[in-house]
């Protein structure tokens, strides 16, 4: 595998966070914020002017794919008790929106930049459901109503994967040597974490009353859960991806603080999923000797 290293310092606003303390969740003030992705201030079309490695869009057309792809998560949730709960409810209906966006934008890049952005989600949408998925969509939606407290297990679920793309998209802006791509992933970083503070809070909530939840929570994570966009994605891209973002020193570091931070929560303690699948698939990205090029950051992109 050939790989560019990237020394530059971190930018503003992109360096690792403590996430110690969650922010409490406020929904009417989630609802009142909800918009478009807030491109004030960037020129999408500016972006253009500097090259993307291979490596980057295929990293970036993986990431558009799994914004669009937020609706079949929404879906599930909407078959659960979740739809019960006018706060889960009305997050849900804003969460979807503002995620669309993230994904129309980031194909937008992919496209002023020549290239041509991922047809897969379009695709995913228009294939059958594979019978995997109808079994577990079917299993979620059973135990959620023979059980208020697996809802804790969707909650989790998502707390731990709206983490992963604050990380992700930080990551993207600090390895980027197009400044308007970085711009742009900053700028989804900030509506990534209004999400991650509804899932955290529900599912720090659901989890601490009831020891049922923790242990359905447990079993349900430690059986099924993969990174974001595993279950849309071939595992070859999903790696790629893994490895790009997360291969080095500093993005392993990212990985470990996702999994400390799942692991406040009531009956977590034992969660080192997002270090260990996403490791793993370091691991089988490096050995299979594909390319991988990180681009060296430009004066510019560190200025803007």
């Amino acid at each position: 595998m050939t790989t560019t290293n990237n020394t530059s310092s971190t930018p503003p606003g992109t360096g690792a966070r403590a996430f110690e303390e969650v922010p409490a969740f406020n929904i009417e003030k989630f609802i009142s914020a909800s918009r478009p992705l807030d491109l004030s201030g960037i020129r999408v079309e500016d972006a253009a002017k500097y090259p993307l490695s291979p490596s980057e869009v295929r990293v970036m057309r993986y990431m558009q794919d799994t914004e669009f792809y937020t609706v079949h998560y929404m879906k599930a949730l909407m078959e659960t008790h979740a739809l019960a709960d006018s706060e889960a409810r009305a997050f849900m209906v804003c969460w979807g929106y503002e995620e669309c966006f993230h994904g129309r934008v980031l194909a937008r890049l992919v496209e002023v930049c020549g290239h041509e952005p991922s047809r897969r989600s379009i695709e995913e949408f228009a294939r059958p459901r594979k019978s995997t998925e109808v079994i577990q969509d079917f299993g979620g939606r059973l135990l959620s109503f023979l059980s208020k407290d697996f809802l804790a297990t969707h909650m989790t679920w998502g707390a731990i994967n709206e983490l992963t793309a604050i990380h992700a998209y930080s990551r993207l802006a600090e390895l980027s040597a197009n400044p308007i791509v970085a711009a742009v992933a900053r700028r989804i970083v900030k509506d990534e974490r209004r999400h991650f503070a509804f899932y955290y809070q529900q599912g720090k909530r659901r989890l601490q009353h009831s020891a049922l939840a923790r242990r359905m929570a447990t079993l349900s994570l430690k059986a099924l859960w993969e990174p974001v966009g595993g279950s849309m994605a071939p595992t070859e891209d999903r790696d790629f991806v893994g490895a790009y973002l997360f291969g080095d020193e500093s993005g392993r570091a990212r990985l470990a603080e996702t999994d400390a931070t799942i692991a406040k929560l009531p009956g977590m303690e034992w969660f080192n999923l997002v270090s260990k699948h996403t490791n793993e698939g370091t691991r089988r990205t490096m050995a299979s000797g594909v390319p991988m090029h990180r681009p060296e950051r430009r004066a510019d992109a560190d200025a803007a």
